[in-house]
This record gives structure tokens, C-alpha cells and sequence, in this order.
């Protein structure tokens, strides 16, 4: 009895002897493991900052021409719209005088503010009352 239980003491030190050694060698390779994927994500975050860099400079150029084309865009409205209303007022202006009869050239100017060229419209309380006839 006494060489099984030496027997097995034995061998129950050496298990745990190889189970140390094989716990020391699976730290190491984590250990490593753990290292490497450190670097991995260290080039992979540097990596997604030169990207970003690079979107940011292409986005900026091509902001900068959306910016140039929509001023453009806007300026090119804004006279088309100056051309549209100033051939209005023009319209208007030459209905006005041929309802009315041309005008004598001698004639001063409109007074300032007037905007449009049409004189003062009478009131609807004066409209109605020149169309009833008086009594007598």
C-alpha cells in the first residue's frame, strides 16, 4: 500500500508540476497574444485618422464647390428675377399709359416712395358714391 500511495503522490506532483508549466506557457502566449492585438488596434485607429483626414479634405473641396456653384446658382436668379420684374414694371407702365393717354412729357415726376406707376387709387366709399346718381 505504502508504493501506491508513493506511487500516487508522485504522480499527482508531477501533474501538477506540468500544469504550472503549462499555465506559465498559456500566460506567456497571452500575454503576447494581448501585445499584438494592441498594435493591431493601434495601426487600425491610426489607420481610420489618416482616413478620416483625407474624407475631411475631400469633403472641404468639394463643399467649397457646392458653395461656389449655389452662389452662382443665386446671383444668376436673383438678375434673372431683376429682368422679370423690371419687364413688368415696364408692361405695366405702357398698359398704364395707354389707358389713360399718353402724358405730357412736362410732367414732374411721381414723389418719392411711389413704386408703382399708377396713381393713388380712390377709396371704395368714394368709388360708390360717384356711381350713384344724385337726386333732384
Amino acid at each position: 500500500m505504502t508504493n501506491n500511495l508513493t506511487n500516487d503522490v508522485t504522480r499527482l506532483c508531477g501533474e501538477i508540476a506540468a500544469l504550472r508549466d503549462s499555465r506559465a506557457e498559456l500566460m506567456n502566449h497571452l500575454a503576447q497574444t494581448h501585445a499584438a492585438m494592441r498594435e493591431a488596434v493601434v495601426q487600425t485607429l491610426a489607420g481610420f485618422a489618416e482616413a478620416r483626414g483625407q474624407m475631411a479634405k475631400q469633403a472641404r473641396a468639394e463643399l467649397g464647390g457646392f458653395v461656389g456653384r449655389v452662389k452662382e446658382a443665386v446671383t444668376e436668379l436673383r438678375q434673372r428675377v431683376a429682368n422679370v420684374q423690371e419687364e413688368y414694371r415696364d408692361d405695366l407702365t405702357g398698359a398704364n399709359r395707354a389707358w389713360h393717354g399718353a402724358r405730357p412729357q412736362s410732367r414732374p415726376p411721381a414723389a418719392a416712395g411711389a413704386d408703382t406707376p399708377f396713381p393713388a387709387s380712390e377709396s371704395s366709399e368714394d368709388l360708390a358714391h360717384k356711381g350713384r346718381k344724385k337726386k333732384r
